[in-house]
């Protein structure tokens, strides 16, 4: 006996997306990899802002309108992943546990974020991840790489009376 319709359907899918997941993960590494890496390796985190912003760009209005802080957490892990970091989320201490971490072979990036609503508090929210970093001491860590702790505010404010609708990284600080 074949195949039911639905297992058929669902392994025409896989064999899809196995092959736009290879093409798309060598354009990712060749193009956007480079310069994120640039960025990294230069400290320069108004670069990687930028960079982080391209790729919340490419998600339609529709679906970013309802992210959370683990959405665009899950977004920026992937991405990182796609480009040869080693990445992981959540990563428990005995303090607390940061929102996302990503390493290469020289570097551990450990990244607090802070989603908000309106853009005008951004400086106020960069403050709180940066305390939250220094109280639960995140880069605190046990491994031979220079730790880098980043504090990162996202806006994903809605349009009213006052505001245009915004979706961006506001704000990455290195927390010293």
């Amino acid at each position: 006996m074949g195949l039911p319709n639905l297992e058929v359907k669902k392994a025409f899918a896989d064999i899809i997306l196995n092959k736009l997941t290879a093409k798309t993960t060598a354009q990712i590494s060749a193009f956007y990899g480079k310069k994120v890496k640039a960025a990294m390796d230069a400290k320069d985190f108004t670069a990687l802002k930028d960079e982080f912003n391209k790729i919340l760009n490419e998600f339609s209005y529709e679906s970013v309108v309802s992210f959370k802080e683990y959405a665009f957490r899950d977004v920026y892990k992937v991405m990182l992943q796609l480009i040869g970091f080693n990445t992981y989320t959540e990563y428990q201490t005995a303090l607390g546990r940061s929102d996302l971490c990503f390493e290469n072979d020289r570097r551990l990036y450990i990244c607090e974020f802070k989603v908000i609503g309106k853009a005008d508090n951004v400086r106020e929210k960069l403050e709180e991840a940066k305390a939250q970093i220094k109280e639960k001491k995140y880069g605190l860590r046990l491994t031979n790489k220079e730790v880098i702790t980043l504090a990162t505010v996202i806006v994903n404010e809605n349009k009213d009376e006052t505001h245009q609708a915004m979706r961006e990284v506001a704000a990455i600080e290195e927390v010293s």
